[in-house]
């Protein structure tokens, strides 16, 4: 195995088993919360809430470590674009690091809501890069995808997008009109909603390219259809 996809192995095996264990310690956390006593419901609030702060630390450093890949991109190490991968990665950054981590009070919260739109987040990001990662695994490891994976990898999208991107948008909207002026400044409040407005855009270009890579890599098989 050349020294190129040693590291791709490496880099992308990591990254799968980073995000299994914030996927499942999520759903764990959720089904400790659901099947507690319905009437206990301090309980199932605090379960719900310490999903944020035990996960938020891992949350960070396995979304920041996707920073590599705008590098690879820029650097011809995957076929991908650097265009695409910088506000793919970059957005899920600016919503980890200026949003969840600027405002725990109101993200790690139930009565506004907040805490949901971080689980959505945990969740349908969870999902959707354990698909992306271990179909990158196997690709280095066989030198291509079982059928079944490469069809989930190009398609799971189309279901965990949506929700994903409203997740981001929720907690975005939920940090702007909740924000307490002597927490943030004009500057950032005008910086949150620039970026609640550019989900709209963003989303559509980011859901219109998925669609064309889909229907590229599925083309050559429905010709020979």
């Amino acid at each position: 195995m050349s020294l190129k996809n040693t590291y791709l192995l490496a880099y992308n095996g990591i990254s799968f088993l980073l995000w299994f264990h914030l996927f499942f310690r999520t759903c764990i956390s959720l089904t400790s919360s659901f099947s507690s006593s319905p009437t206990s419901t301090s309980s199932t609030n605090s379960q719900l809430l310490s999903i944020y702060h035990t996960l938020l630390p891992h949350l960070t450093f396995t979304q920041s470590l996707a920073i590599l890949e705008v590098l690879h991109a820029a650097c011809g190490l995957v076929r991908a674009s650097p265009l695409t991968t910088a506000i793919q990665v970059g957005g899920k950054n600016l919503v980890v690091w200026t949003v969840m981590r600027k405002f725990p009070h109101l993200v790690a919260n139930v009565g506004n809501g907040g805490i949901w739109g971080f689980v959505g987040c945990e969740l349908t990001w969870g999902v959707s890069e354990m698909v992306r990662y271990g179909f990158f695994v196997v690709q280095v490891l066989r030198g291509k995808a079982w059928r079944w994976l490469k069809w989930l990898r190009y398609s799971a999208f189309v279901v965990l997008y949506p929700p994903g991107f409203l997740s981001e948008a929720w907690l975005v909207y939920v940090c702007l009109t909740q924000a307490g002026k002597g927490e943030i400044g004009p500057l950032y409040r005008g910086y949150l909603f620039a970026g609640l407005m550019s989900y709209l855009p963003l989303g559509c270009i980011l859901y219109t390219h998925m669609l064309g890579q889909r229907r590229r890599v599925f083309k050559p098989a429905n010709k020979k259809a």
